[in-house]
């Protein structure tokens, strides 16, 4: 195994050693312009809070429309739902520019829609498609939008009608779509490709799963990232995949920590991807590696989030914004330090709101659902991002997606670890001793740190459903461990499956495994919460058939 020593920090982007600072003050939020702090910029990285600033309104009210930044430095936004057609969808589009910072209607698109995706062209012109139209139905059309003429032209049909869907430009200038429910309401795992040249959209093969709600993030290397999804009610999706166009072939990118819908994924300038929050009150956030196609956990977000904005930073620091429950509240994680701070609020609270990340650095945020219902209310974030980062912006000299220079590691080398080894984390926290469980079908509801012994089917839930978490013991899918009493070489090892709840939700099932000559606890980190597994016997009276799993909900942070 290898361990890696840090020899200094990550760094971002085009950070340099100088720094710029302003004076750090707090000054009460301004209901007509938007909230304000001070800042301080420590070695080229912003710190303390932003301003977000109200602006011009939208044109319309959207909820569940669709948003791009242009090349030219304009953002088109386009469809969703508005009060009078709450039910139904929209035609309209409309573009605000940065001279005069006012939005304007363009021409209308050919057709409604609404939880539709738009991408830009190589050649700069804007693709929408998919959605549902003015009756609420899926919908298969695509149309493309002219920048130049402020034109929309109807498309090629897709094979299939998509809606909440994934939507991405490949490098080749393909686009890539994938999954999404159809006309049925019915989540696929369809996928196709457009080709803008010859206007036509091919099937490719499918996903592994049914997916709605889920992410696709094109990676540095071309290939394109597929991440959970479900229906907000559950269950919830851990299945993570790549389509890779070189090879027309799907591959598998292992599992979440935890099964995610109406989460964000947001390519970081490493070529890492951040995965953030969902249904089902997120807080957590991890992080795949293209490099070795692995998992690992981050950091929580000071608050849980779902349907809210993700913005990667000209500094490489990733802005989470507003969420499910009209928050105001805007976060950044810091990829050098792997951590969480409050950096400001939004005027107005949202989700299931769009965001873009403009030229100059600033932000803009539009529509969405908040308190008043469905928006028009825009607004502008402004953040520091460090004196050199922030002149090369405005200057148009900066890549949003430069690659981040690798830290400086010192590696000790290690006996080389078994490839198929399985990492098992471990619970070294004080436990009660184990009590049986009250059957008759009822929920085990116990302190944290408690453990009970159940039988299959039965559930343990600690501190409670609404403030933490329930574990059900589901089956044994293996045992190889040694038979009590009698020698053997290898201790072997039991895996089992448990479903994982909160409150009405499924946020899924996870395997925890137990070797044979462990003395500690497994443990699998679910979010502020995590289940234990102590141990798994035969049945008190021998009979193999039911197994008893002792499970504890505690509280545990991987060690760093």
């Amino acid at each position: 195994m290898k361990r890696f020593l840090f020899a200094g920090m990550i760094l971002i982007g085009l950070l340099a050693a100088a720094c710029s600072s302003s004076p750090a003050s707090d000054s009460a939020a301004d209901p007509g312009n938007g909230s304000t702090s001070g800042e301080t910029v420590s070695d080229g990285v912003a710190t303390g809070s932003g301003t977000s600033v109200l602006i011009d309104d939208l044109r319309a009210q959207r909820m569940r429309s669709a948003s791009v930044a242009l090349p030219d430095g304009r953002v088109l936004v386009t469809g969703g739902n508005q009060p009078q057609f709450a039910a139904g969808a929209v035609k309209t589009a409309e573009v605000w520019a940065e001279g005069p910072e006012v939005w304007e209607f363009t021409e209308d698109m050919v057709d409604e829609r609404f939880a539709h995706a738009m991408v830009v062209l190589k050649d700069g012109r804007v693709l929408a498609a998919g959605g549902r139209d003015i009756k609420n139905t899926g919908t298969n059309h695509a149309e493309v939008w002219d920048p130049a003429t402020g034109n929309w032209t109807a498309l090629a049909d897709m094979n299939e009608a998509h809606e909440s869907f994934v939507m991405v430009t490949m490098d080749d200038g393909r686009v890539f779509v994938a999954g999404g429910s159809n006309r049925d309401y019915a989540p696929t795992a369809i996928a196709e490709i457009y080709d803008p040249a010859a206007n036509t959209w091919t099937l490719i093969g499918g996903m592994s799963t049914d997916r709605i709600w889920h992410t696709g993030t094109l990676l540095s290397d071309g290939r394109v990232l597929i991440v959970g999804g479900g229906d907000p009610d559950g269950p919830y999706l851990k299945n993570t995949e790549i389509y890779d166009p070189a090879q027309d072939t799907w591959f598998s990118a292992g599992d979440l920590t935890v099964g995610r819908t109406q989460h964000s994924a947001t390519l970081l300038k490493d070529g890492r991807v951040l995965v953030v929050g969902g249904r089902g009150k997120r807080q957590t956030s991890e992080i795949y590696d293209p490099a070795d196609n692995s998992w690992g956990d981050m950091a929580d977000m000071i608050e849980p989030r779902s349907e809210h904005a993700s913005i990667l930073l000209p500094d490489g620091r990733v802005l989470i914004a507003g969420g499910t429950g009209s928050r105001t509240s805007i976060e950044s994680w810091d990829p050098g330090t792997n951590s969480w701070s409050l950096v400001g609020d939004l005027v107005i609270g949202r989700y299931r709101h769009l965001a873009e990340l403009l030229t100059d650095g600033r932000i803009i945020v539009m529509g969405g659902n908040g308190a008043e219902g469905i928006l028009a209310k825009s607004e502008i974030f402004s953040i520091g991002i460090g004196a050199e980062v922030e002149a090369a912006v405005r200057t148009g000299t900066a890549d949003a997606q430069v690659a981040t220079p690798v830290a400086e590691v010192e590696v000790i080398e290690e006996p080389t670890p078994d490839p198929d080894a399985v990492v098992i984390d471990l619970f070294e926290g004080p436990l009660e001793a184990p009590i049986d469980s009250v059957g008759g079908g009822d929920a085990n509801q116990v302190p944290t740190g408690q453990p009970v012994r159940l039988h299959i089917g039965e559930l343990v839930v600690s501190p409670s459903l609404s403030t933490g978490l329930g574990a059900e013991f589901i089956e044994v899918v293996s045992d190889t461990r040694c038979a009590t009493g009698v020698p053997c070489d290898d201790p072997g090892e039991v895996a089992i499956v448990v479903l994982i709840r909160q409150l009405d939700f499924e946020f899924g099932t996870t395997t925890l495994i137990l070797r044979g000559d462990q003395t500690l606890p497994s443990v699998k980190k679910i979010g502020k919460f995590s289940v234990a597994l102590i141990a798994v016997d035969p049945a008190l009276a021998g009979d193999s058939s039911d197994p008893i799993a002792t499970l504890a909900i505690v509280e545990w942070k991987r060690p760093r």
